[in-house]
């Protein structure tokens, strides 16, 4: 009864955007930023914030000859190699790990094999995903830290790492909307395909070259495909298709969306790198190096891991 209760509850904060705002604050200052950031919606606006918050945080520059497709295109689609062998092996160690339905109930985890009726999106907790030697590898590329550095002048931190399985479904999530990423101002994404994508298995799209033009939206604002058509006309659109290890990395102010999944589900592992944390991790250190046999990778990364190291 008391745990009904405390659903109910928190549905209904959720529905008072302003408490829930200040709810949020009071408990992960992080929140502020993150909040506070998203007032900002022009792109020259934030641009100029983004130089600004960068000069903070200067480091050794680094040169990367992929850094003007990013700038040009908003993307740059497999920037390092991913076998598909590689790519197997991570899918196949995920399912040692639980998942969790953030679409209904979060706190019931469950092995993939055994995923309840209904669930459509299944995410893994992401303190798992810092136990994966080969993940960590792929995060802590020094190409990928590379293009950021070209990018933003400075290094960035690891800010989140995640997968996620999504299914075939007749529900619309509201990220297969067309929409910019306003979660902080220096940020860029990592995206791997852990399985085969194609046009009906939900592969990512995006508006190359939108990161840089004015557009009437805001943070956490959706629009459908009437709404992005004259962009579209203008611009065009990228379908992220191709087999397992496909990647690639964008900036995520870029409109972009994900696909329906119609047949087959298909695993997605993100990492996102910025320069000041979001609240998308916990917000207490949760790395023990001590249980893990790969923790070289971290102390040789160190500043990548930036709030999630436990001393």
């Amino acid at each position: 009864m008391k745990a009904k209760f405390t659903d109910f509850l928190k549905i209904y904060i959720r529905k008072i955007k302003p408490l829930f705002v200040i709810i949020k604050i009071v408990t992960d200052r992080r929140y502020f930023y993150h909040y506070a950031q998203g007032f900002f919606y022009q792109t020259r606006t934030r641009r100029a914030l983004g130089k600004i918050e960068s000069t903070f945080f200067k480091s050794d520059r680094k040169y990367s000859d992929k850094t003007q497709e990013v700038i040009a295109k908003s993307y740059i689609e497999n920037p390092i190699y991913i076998s598909p062998e590689d790519a197997s092996d991570i899918r196949d160690s995920l399912e040692a790990y639980k998942c969790h339905d953030i679409q209904s109930n979060s706190s019931i985890d469950f092995h993939i094999k055994s995923k309840p009726d209904g669930c459509s999106l299944a995410y893994y907790h992401t303190a798992d995903m810092y136990k994966n030697k080969k993940i960590l590898e792929i995060a802590t590329n020094q190409e990928l830290i590379s293009i950021f550095n070209n990018l933003y002048d400075c290094d960035p931190i690891i800010d989140y790492i995640g997968a996620w399985w999504t299914f075939p479904s007749k529900v619309l999530h509201g990220t297969q909307l067309w929409h910019r990423d306003m979660d902080t101002l220096n940020q860029l994404k990592f995206f791997v395909y852990l399985t085969d994508v194609g046009y009906d298995t939900g592969p990512h799209s995006l508006i190359p070259g939108s990161h840089d033009i004015e557009f009437r939206t805001k943070k956490d604002q959706k629009h459908n495909d009437d709404e992005m058509s004259l962009l579209i006309d203008r611009y065009g659109k990228k379908d992220f298709l191709g087999p397992s290890g496909t990647n690639f990395l964008e900036n995520n102010f870029a409109f972009h969306r994900g696909n329906t999944v119609r047949n087959e589900p298909r695993l997605l592992l993100e990492v996102i790198y910025s320069r000041i944390q979001t609240p998308f991790s916990s917000k207490k250190p949760f790395i023990k190096l001590d249980e893990l046999e790969h923790r070289n990778i971290i102390t040789e990364n160190i500043n990548l891991f930036k709030g999630k190291v436990l001393n």
